[in-house]
């Protein structure tokens, strides 16, 4: 009877446990189920995905950086920050919009870069463009 009383108490154990951690992966559903965007930031420029990047690279010569997430997903995500390129007289410019959208397959596909500046002249000096997808 002991080890029977035994059996049940550790299998009630199991049960608890699976279930709390069924529990606890079902609360963190939110962070893995967040678009994720393609993004060359950081050591060695090696392509990987991020969900709310301080730093992106959007394109060859332009990167946002410093960026504020206001929102995440999602359909958009939408930040403030910095824009650094070789196209902008002085290198950068402060307080830009930068939008993220068309989600495909959980991965953010475009941006759109607005604020108060100077167009590029040139197509490549994007302020308007699109993510590698998986």
């Amino acid at each position: 009877m002991r080890r029977r009383a035994l059996a049940l108490a550790a299998a009630a154990a199991v049960t608890i446990g699976v279930t709390g951690f069924a529990a606890s992966a079902a609360a963190d559903t939110h962070v893995t189920d967040a678009p994720k965007v393609a993004n060359t930031w950081g050591p060695g420029g090696e392509l990987h995905y991020d969900v709310e990047p301080t730093n992106l690279v959007l394109s060859e010569y332009t990167t946002g950086l410093g960026i504020e997430w206001t929102s995440w997903g999602p359909d958009q995500a939408v930040g403030t920050g910095d824009l650094h390129g070789v196209w902008i007289d002085g290198g950068v410019y402060e307080d830009v919009t930068i939008t993220l959208y068309n989600v495909e397959n959980g991965y953010f596909t475009e941006f759109q870069v607005t604020g108060d500046f100077p167009q590029p002249e040139h197509p490549e000096d994007l302020i308007h463009g699109y993510f590698p997808v998986v």
